[in-house]
Parts: C-alpha cells; structure tokens; sequence
C-alpha cells in the first residue's frame, strides 16, 4: 500500500489566504485520474503493482509547478508499506542539489 498524507499547518494557509480544500484540490483531481482512494481527509492511498509510481509522480509534480507547495505543511509523507519518507525534507534536498 502507497499512501501519500498531508498535515496542514493551519496558520500558514489562512496568512496565506488559501484553504485546505484548495491546496488538496490538485491531489485529488490527481487521484480521480489515476485511482487513488481518499480514505482519510488529506491521506491518499493506492495498492498495486502501479501505486509507488501515480502516487509518488504527484509530490514531483506539484513542487515543480508550484516550490511553495510545500511551505503549507507541518507534515508530508509519502508511506511505502510502511516505510515512510518525508515528502518536504526530500524537495528541500532535491532543489538543493539541483541549485549546485
């Protein structure tokens, strides 16, 4: 199982004059389109031998269209089966290595 969650840092979208809703809009005209289940307000999940890959391509998306995406979150985690990365830490690295 693939899950993709989002935790908002609540303060940071209301100074932002966004919401929630419109911040997860995105991911979940991502999941209508590849099949990914909102179980949870904010957490996507995906099984099968194609999950790892539309799920994953949307954090890769996302921050390429738009860096400040991630500023939004306390939390952004990507779970493969239980082993989880964070989504922020590993954009912030990414985007680092790539300015060099």
């Amino acid at each position: 199982m693939v899950t993709l969650t989002f935790v908002f840092n609540k303060d940071k979208v209301e100074k932002a004059g966004h919401t929630e809703d419109e911040l997860l809009q995105p991911m979940r005209e991502h999941a209508q389109k590849y099949g990914i289940a909102e179980t949870e307000y904010g957490v996507f999940s995906k099984d099968g031998e194609d999950a790892l890959c539309v799920v994953g391509m949307f954090v890769t998306g996302i921050t390429r269209s738009n860096l400040e995406y991630i500023s939004y979150f306390d939390c952004w985690t990507l779970d493969v089966d239980g082993e989880k990365e964070d989504c922020i830490a590993e954009t912030k690295k990414w985007y680092q290595k790539k300015a060099k």
